[in-house]
């Protein structure tokens, strides 16, 4: 098992416990004022063959054209979320991992404040502390070495905009690698940097409880090497269902990313097609006892790249037990 499996299920954890079922899907979930805490618990799966993801079962790579060797694991999973609400005001404090289009974005502080014309303002900043990725991804017959990546940003999301479906954010992180072996080794592969996301979605009421929407999004890689430097491009699909006991969220994610210079190793500029897709299913009032809930996911991931050494599939599961008060 690796720290980096771990917090791969633990993001997707951090998205359960942050969306109980609750109210209609076409209307804003309902808020009690004061104290409130989640907290879920469970176990993971990962199987992959991503050669950039940190993991025992792929140490050693015998050749830049090599087929990648599949790993899995299986983890603990373990996750809380805490928040304050303002009684008149209808305003939130919170630390814990709120859901976005994009993910839960780590360990987060921050405030939700709804607006006299509709809608809310979601803001916050988080850090992402236990990350880690290969000193050199491209290092051949010798055991790689693993070093720690730290992300932290902050975010804004506005939902409901002036009470209509539409929402959009803005995301902005910091990267650092604490050894960068390759980076030493090519400039232009350099990992530390800086990334600008921003995202545009439309939430539409289909009826009987179900939501379809469709989301766009542009992202800014400003890396300091120019060969990891690239602009992303995302729409997304999701469907959900809420009801009082369940909540059914399914998307699906076709995204592009364009790299600025050629790849000093492989002597080619890298484009990458990503595509995703994600199963959650929550159930509430567990046993009939309402602050229990129980939620399972899947999901799976598939990079496509114009460099073989960086194809990737990944499938993902996890089933957690969550309690609420």
């Amino acid at each position: 098992m690796h720290r980096k499996l771990g917090i791969t299920l633990l993001l997707l954890a951090l998205a359960v416990m942050t969306h109980p079922p609750c109210g209609k899907a076409d209307e804003p979930l309902p808020l009690s004022p004061g104290l409130s805490f989640r907290i879920i618990a469970g176990a993971g799966y990962v199987s992959s063959n991503d050669q950039l993801r940190p993991n025992d079962g792929n140490k050693t790579v015998r050749g830049l054209d090599d087929n990648a060797n599949r790993y899995d694991a299986v983890i603990p999973l373990v996750s809380f979320d805490l928040r304050y609400t303002l009684a008149e005001s209808g305003r939130q404090l919170y630390l814990g991992a709120p859901m976005g289009d994009e993910g839960p974005p780590g360990l987060t502080l921050g405030g939700v404040w709804p607006l006299e014309g509709g809608g809310s303002i979601d803001a916050g900043a988080f850090v992402m502390p236990f990350g880690q990725v290969w000193e050199d991804p491209y290092l051949v017959d010798q055991n790689r070495q693993e070093t720690d990546k730290d992300v932290y940003g902050a975010k804004i999301d506005y939902t409901r905009i002036r009470g209509t479906g539409f929402e959009a954010g803005y995301r902005v992180e910091t990267i650092d690698i604490d050894e960068d072996d390759i980076g030493q080794r090519f400039n232009d592969l350099e990992r530390d940097g800086w990334v600008h996301a921003f995202k545009l979605g439309y939430a539409h009421a289909l009826g009987g409880g179900w939501q379809m929407v469709p989301a766009a999004g542009f992202t800014i890689g400003d890396i300091d090497g120019d060969a990891n430097s690239y602009q992303g491009y995302r729409l997304k699909l999701g469907l959900r269902r809420i009801d009082n006991r369940n909540l059914l969220n399914l998307s699906l994610g076709v995204g592009y990313r364009d790299y600025d210079d050629e790849h000093p190793i492989f002597d080619k500029d890298r484009n990458d097609t990503l595509f995703n897709v994600l199963g959650l299913y929550t159930r509430s009032d567990l046993f009939g006892h309402p602050p229990l809930f129980t939620s399972l996911v899947a999901g799976y991931n598939h990079r496509s790249s114009n460099i073989d050494f960086l194809e990737a599939d990944t499938f993902m599961s996890g089933l957690m037990l969550g309690y609420r008060f």
